[in-house]
């Protein structure tokens, strides 16, 4: 059974997220919220990173795996071994062990991975949206007029 709910509290990503209106089904007992998970990841992750409160393990790990950077790549850009981050991740509930400096390099290096996704996404759709030019009737399709180069093997 479906029902509308003004607050739920999502707890999939290690820590709460607040949802308002979304429609809940019930199913033996268990509750499942009816939402984009895509979505609702972007949405979290901009809310994480303009929060003014200091990240916990739990939401690192969350912004890191969600950013698709790995251990390596997130201690290179702030400038911590690989072994502390992980040790900062592990601590759960708990706030990390970032400087002040640390985090916002962390929060400015996600905001502007996550500002290229949208962009690149935006300029697809920008690019679905364009003109099509009418079709003709004659032509053949030129399946290679995109391509720079094509290679045909014969083996």
């Amino acid at each position: 059974m479906k029902t509308l709910v003004s607050k739920y509290i999502f707890k999939g990503f290690g820590f709460d997220v607040l949802l308002k209106n979304i429609f809940v089904e019930t199913i033996e007992g268990e509750e499942f919220p009816e939402i984009n998970m895509n979505d609702l990841k972007l949405h979290t992750a901009k809310a994480l990173l303009i929060e003014r409160q200091r990240l916990t393990g739990n939401q690192l790990k969350f912004l890191r795996t969600f950013a698709k950077l790995s251990f390596d790549d997130v201690a290179q850009r702030i400038r911590v071994p690989a072994s502390t981050l992980r040790s900062w991740e592990n601590r759960g509930k708990e706030f990390t062990g970032f400087s002040v400096e640390g985090e916002r390099a962390f929060r400015v290096t996600l905001t502007n991975i996550i500002f290229d996704r949208e962009k690149s996404r935006y300029d697809i759709e920008l690019s679905l949206t364009k003109d099509f030019l009418s079709p003709s009737k004659n032509d053949a399709i030129d399946v290679y007029a995109n391509l720079d180069s094509v290679q045909v093997s014969n083996k």
